[in-house]
């Protein structure tokens, strides 16, 4: 997510500032050019799943659907998030949050009605590249339908395909020709290409690799604690306030969501917050000895 943000603000900082401006007034080039010359993001960090079906969606989608509306998430994988970025630049596309991209779909789903009403019948069909977890599908599709029913006569005549793009070995058979395509409710599925789903090593949490764990866990009885098996896998036991920091930011996140605004609190930590050489050094030593 943090190189997709990075790669937003470079395509900002590229922009005029009467275009900056109409996105937030307190801002224009010089001031997001400013922001890319602070911005770090953590460069380690690694998917196998982005990285293995990540290129294959984003060509399949190129291909198949060269005419449709392309909507991402901030946190799609990047591939996806740079053909939205594309798209948002011409007018066909929309990246940001799940509310963001559900007024998007809304809204382009009631100009289709209105051009159908005009008479483009061209309007008859319109699709739309959902790039984010499935568990988005619902929401999306009960919104485009109350669009199109206060449409009346032309909203009946509009066909909205929803497209939710995922790698094929995410997708499940389950009874009969019935697939089922993994999402938020099965625990897994956090991207197009698949999440949970298609990765190999999650792949090994199966059901005889738990029912293995709790056999050992019921033999070792009281002295499970001496079983060095057992005891290397024991989850790392963090204090109260380093969990406390670590929800810090889906909480601030929270805030924003609800009130559309970073919160005063945030904003103010952000301008005053300090830490002394002497503080920085005694919290990595406490990381240290946590490891």
């Amino acid at each position: 997510m943090g190189e997709n943000l990075r790669s937003m603000f470079q395509r900002y900082a590229s922009m005029s500032d009467s275009e900056i401006k109409a996105l937030h007034p307190s801002h224009d080039q010089a001031s997001v050019s400013a922001l890319l010359d602070r911005f770090e993001v953590f460069q380690q960090g690694n998917c196998i799943v982005h990285h293995m079906f990540g290129d294959d969606i984003v060509k399949t989608v190129k291909e198949r659907h060269p005419d449709a509306y392309v909507t991402a998430h901030l946190e799609v994988p990047g591939e996806m998030f740079e053909l939205a970025m594309e798209a948002k630049a011409r007018g066909r596309g929309a990246v940001g949050s799940t509310s963001n991209i559900l007024s998007f779909i809304t809204e382009k789903s009631k100009e289709a009605a209105q051009r159908l009403a005009d008479g483009d019948a061209s309007a008859k069909s319109v699709k739309f590249i959902l790039g984010t977890e499935s568990g988005m599908i619902s929401s999306i599709v009960k919104g485009v339908q109350e669009t199109l029913r206060t449409g009346g006569e032309a909203g009946d005549g509009v066909e909205v395909e929803i497209i939710f793009p995922v790698a094929a070995d995410a997708v499940s058979a389950v009874d009969g020709d019935l697939q089922v395509v993994p999402g938020v409710p099965a625990g897994e599925g956090c991207s197009t290409a698949g999440g949970c789903a298609t990765c190999p090593y999650m792949k090994m949490n199966d059901l005889e690799a738990l029912t293995a764990l709790a056999e050992k866990v019921h033999a070792s009885g009281d002295n499970w604690g001496k079983d060095p098996i057992l005891v290397s896998h024991l989850p790392r036991q963090l204090a109260p306030e380093v969990a406390a920091r670590g929800a810090e930011p889906i909480l601030n996140m929270r805030d924003f969501m609800r009130e559309g605004r970073l919160s005063d609190a945030l904003v103010a930590d952000v301008e005053h917050r300090a830490m002394s050489e002497t503080d920085l050094k005694d919290t990595l030593q406490q990381w240290a000895a946590m490891k």
